[in-house]
């Protein structure tokens, strides 16, 4: 009887289950929430949804003041009458042509590489495994300096970036096949091959004149001073492309966390996913770097406080993308700030906040030891 009538009840009426319903018999584990879309079903951690959406309201609000600071001042809320159409149009010009643009820049760069930072430390299990730190974004550094050097292409090669970061790559799996396994010799070889690219770029560099390479120098500091849309839209599609593998293999990132054996043994084709996982955040990494250059800090802090926000419950990809391009804007923030009327170069100030933080956290370090 019970099944003549699932047959009589409309078929709208048998597709609807409410969003965040379990099903009879199903368990809905704590601090989470089930999304059922369709025949899909998706679990998704209650904290995550909630610290992000704080990271998008600290974002918009700390985009609004970057727009509005710098050498003729703006009060925030006349920075978004300006972005709502409703300024000056001298106002206008300010804010669109000039600030919105490097702000823009900054939020694809970081969240970028906060990204790439996670995925690389989630994968071997290494918080030093960062693209800054075992060569990939000196290998994208290399080939932007070499394009720029030495072919005249009338527009910035932001796309050579790749380029080199892959070839970075090539020599760090070539000589560290297991990354998930040997953690410590990849970051060793990951910054002997960091220091081969920057002493190559820098020898190139010291060839050419002053004059010619005064801004490609300045941008390898880690710079974001005069750049547009005509880099950081490209660059944003090509993440926005990139997204859904990232999300594919996500699931089989978090498993690789338990060990190269548990996850052998749920099914988990290991070589494959590592390559995958590897080139993923490679191309992200130089994707970001391609914008402002090679700077340091933010892929190795975002994802070590998206972790400790979500309390190492998920492998948290979007949470450190956030972060990361929270904290690039507020170093970018501060040394316009401080350096004010002089330009700064961002990656300076990621250094400072990056050896802060280092500081703060060998002493908590040691206040427990003791």
């Amino acid at each position: 009887m019970e099944k003549g009538m699932q047959q009589v009840m409309p078929a709208r009426a048998q597709q609807y289950t409410p969003p965040a319903a379990a099903l009879p018999g199903q368990h809905i584990p704590h601090g989470k929430w089930l999304w059922r879309l369709g025949r899909k079903t998706l679990l998704v951690e209650r904290r995550a949804v909630w610290i992000g959406a704080l990271l998008l309201v600290a974002l918009m609000g700390l985009s609004l003041l970057a727009i509005s600071v710098g050498s003729a001042k703006l009060t925030p809320w006349l920075a978004l009458k300006a972005l709502l159409g409703e300024s000056t149009r001298m106002v206008e010009i300010m804010v669109f042509k000039i600030r919105l643009p490097r702000v823009v820049a900054v939020l694809v760069a970081g969240a970028a590489m906060g990204l790439s930072g996670c995925m690389i430390q989630t994968l071997v299990r290494n918080r030093l495994a960062t693209p800054d730190m075992v060569g990939v974004n000196e290998g994208a550094t290399l080939a932007i300096t070499f394009f720029t050097l030495y072919l005249t292409l009338g527009a910035w090669p932001w796309w050579a970036a790749p380029l080199g970061a892959v070839v970075a790559a090539v020599m760090l799996y070539t000589l560290c096949r297991n990354p998930g396994e040997q953690g410590y010799l990849f970051v060793v070889i990951g910054i002997g091959v960091s220091e081969l690219m920057r002493a190559v770029g820098e020898f190139l560099m010291s060839t050419e004149s002053i004059v010619h390479v005064s801004s490609v120098y300045f941008w390898t500091m880690g710079n974001f001073v005069g750049q547009g849309y005509n880099v950081s839209l490209p660059v944003a599609g090509l993440l926005v492309l990139i997204c859904p593998a990232v999300m594919y293999f996500s699931r089989q990132l978090a498993v690789l966390r338990l060990g190269i054996p548990t996850a052998q043994s749920l099914g988990v084709n290991v070589n494959r996913v590592q390559v995958a996982i590897l080139m993923l955040a490679i191309l992200v990494a130089a994707l970001g770097t391609a914008i402002g250059g090679p700077v340091v800090f933010i892929a190795m802090a975002a994802p070590i406080i998206a972790s400790f926000l979500l309390k190492g419950r998920v492998v948290p990809l979007w949470t450190a993308a956030m972060l990361g391009a929270l904290l690039l804007l507020l170093s970018d923030t501060l040394v316009r700030v401080l350096a004010d009327p002089h330009e700064v170069a961002t990656g300076i100030m990621t250094r400072i906040l990056g050896g802060i933080m280092l500081f703060i956290f060998l002493l908590r370090d040691k206040g427990q030891a003791d």
